[in-house]
């Protein structure tokens, strides 16, 4: 007679250790997916764009407005960058851009911000911007363009989201430096400091030429015929003609030989007259 009571413990056993195998496999293939996304170029972050940093533009108007004109081609892929041109582009306006003056407008208008695929596994980026400045309350306006054009390389092994940040992060580069060379070169009169003082006013200072206060010691204030004190430049190119007419005369006169001098007689006293020669020697 067969005792089947002795096989139901071993069966038993064996039947407990099969949810032991198919958790194992479960946990291994949660973990080789985890694995492949940590890979996964799609996940990589890419820093906030900052122009904070550089040197303000402080222009005489009383506001900025910036606007997106761009009007992108059927080959444009500036849409797949994690930062999209337009909007460097309009951050870059608003952090550099300081609006100091009392009246008139700015405007900074974006024209062009395209990313196309170039042979060779390349990139090609190109922006464009244009600012107009108006003040019709002094009559005054002046406008920049500033573009940007640029190719890189693109590695397939870095992925597109990487090469097209890349490439807007060299593009923005050339762009910051650009805009500023434009406006310091022909916007120069609308160019403020940080308290909205114009760069370029003249600022005339005077100085009382008769104070103790003068950084010259001894300096007198030369006065003309009529008796008008003469201050500031004028007094200066006075100065300065006063000793050239006084020196010219000096040598006129010393190379002046009275006609006594020609008959023997004795030359009149006061009177300067030219060294023997071999006296005067130039200058080593």
């Amino acid at each position: 007679m067969t005792n089947h009571s002795a096989r139901r413990p071993h069966l038993t056993s064996r039947m407990r250790l099969r949810p032991s195998f198919s958790t194992l496999g479960l946990f291994c293939g949660l973990a080789l997916l985890a694995g492949c996304a940590s890979s996964n170029p799609s996940e990589e972050t890419f820093p906030t764009p900052d122009y904070s940093y550089l040197p303000p533009l402080n222009l005489n108007v009383s506001q900025v407005n910036v606007g997106n004109q761009a009007q992108p081609d059927s080959d444009d892929i500036s849409s797949k960058s994690p930062t999209n041109p337009a909007d460097t582009l309009t951050l870059m306006a608003h952090q550099r851009l300081h609006a100091m003056g009392s009246s008139g407008t700015a405007s900074l208008t974006i024209t062009k911000a395209e990313m196309t695929k170039a042979p060779h596994h390349a990139l090609s980026g190109s922006y464009t911007v244009k600012l107009n400045l108006n003040d019709t309350a002094h009559n005054h306006h002046g406008f920049i363009t500033a573009h940007v054009q640029r190719t890189i390389d693109a590695p397939s092994d870095l992925g597109l989201e990487h090469n097209l940040h890349t490439l807007n992060t060299q593009l923005m580069d050339d762009m910051n430096v650009e805009l500023e060379y434009q406006v310091r070169s022909h916007l120069a009169s609308w160019l403020t400091d940080a308290t909205g003082t114009p760069l370029d006013a003249t600022t005339i200072q005077s100085q009382d030429l008769g104070s103790t206060d003068l950084s010259a010691p001894n300096a007198t204030a030369p006065q003309s015929s009529a008796g008008t004190a003469v201050s500031g430049a004028t007094a200066t190119a006075g100065q300065a003609a006063s000793h050239a007419t006084t020196s010219a005369n000096a040598a006129i006169k010393g190379w002046q030989q009275p006609a006594t001098a020609e008959m023997g007689q004795a030359p009149s006293t006061g009177r300067l007259h030219s060294p023997p020669p071999g006296v005067l020697t130039l200058p080593q």
